[in-house]
């Protein structure tokens, strides 16, 4: 292979192993423990590390489906003491279902828009936690400026604070309300 080959293999390694994780992640696969497994029929695409220290990414030559195999040899546990003269009695491979790289797309942006509950709690957590601040800060001076000698002046300086504290808050809060449409509209 030439070097420039040898990077565009090592960039759909990278891209391919994440692709691989990601769809493991949400559980596109099929798990097997087969007696045999011929690697004849692969090509190895494992990137930098093994998954989870065991699983080697492959992918097949002719339908280019991926692979994660696993040989399993008695006692070994992908540390220091492992013993390669051993022979594996069995591979535990997961069968990844094949997915082009526009159903990888749309795949991975249902999964956002699946966990995105977190993000609706947060924002309208946000909202909520504003307007409460929100009254507390002015039931705050009403009681400082009501129980104080000078009253008006004595509470902007005691609850300066959190007068400049929702200021920024209301600052943000417009930047969050942009962010949180621009996500719902994707």
């Amino acid at each position: 292979m030439k070097e420039f080959e040898k990077l565009l293999f090592e960039d759909t390694k990278r891209r391919e192993t994440q692709k691989a994780l990601t769809e493991i992640k949400l559980g596109l696969f099929e798990q097997r423990e087969e007696e045999t497994f011929d690697y004849s029929l692969y090509t190895k695409m494992t990137y930098s590390k093994k998954y989870k220290g065991l699983y080697d990414l492959y992918q097949n030559n002719e339908t280019f489906e991926l692979v994660m195999v696993c040989p399993l040899v008695e006692n070994n546990k992908g540390d220091f003491n492992e013993r390669k003269d051993l022979t594996p009695y069995a591979y535990d491979v997961l069968y990844l279902d094949y997915l082009d790289d526009e159903a990888y797309a749309l795949v991975k942006q249902a999964a956002v828009h699946e966990k995105s509950r977190f993000i609706d709690v947060f924002y309208y957590s946000s909202i909520v936690v504003y307007f409460v601040f929100l009254a507390l800060t002015i039931g705050a001076t009403a009681y400082v400026s009501s129980t104080m000698a000078n009253g008006f002046e004595n509470s902007l300086m005691l609850c300066g604070a959190l007068w400049g504290s929702l200021v920024l808050f209301t600052a943000l809060l417009p930047i969050l309300l942009i962010q949180y449409r621009k996500f719902k509209a994707q």
